[in-house]
């Protein structure tokens, strides 16, 4: 029983890498996308049923982010087809 325990505990590990990781390929896509002073208030905070969910401190850069949302989402389904939208928080 403890070997399958094992592999239990070891697939799910794997699976919460391979997230992992396709996170921080799109967070950084994201990064190269957004100018500098964006990034300082705008973060991306989880990927939820494949839509991007980002969360802002300042409503003026939602606003800015609002703008340029479309653009992004067509630069990340390059790489990520299966995005299907953006969404974002302010607070």
């Amino acid at each position: 029983m403890a070997t399958h325990i094992k592999q239990i505990i070891g697939k799910f590990l794997k699976k919460g890498k391979k997230r992992t990781q396709y996170q921080q390929k799109i967070k950084k896509s994201i990064e190269e996308f957004l100018g500098e002073e964006t990034k300082k208030h705008i973060q991306l905070v989880r990927i939820y049923k494949n839509y991007l969910v980002f969360r802002s401190d300042a409503s003026s850069f939602t606003y800015d982010f609002n703008l340029k949302k479309e653009t992004l989402l067509a630069e990340i389904k390059k790489s990520f087809p299966e995005i299907e939208g953006i969404k974002i928080k302010t607070g």
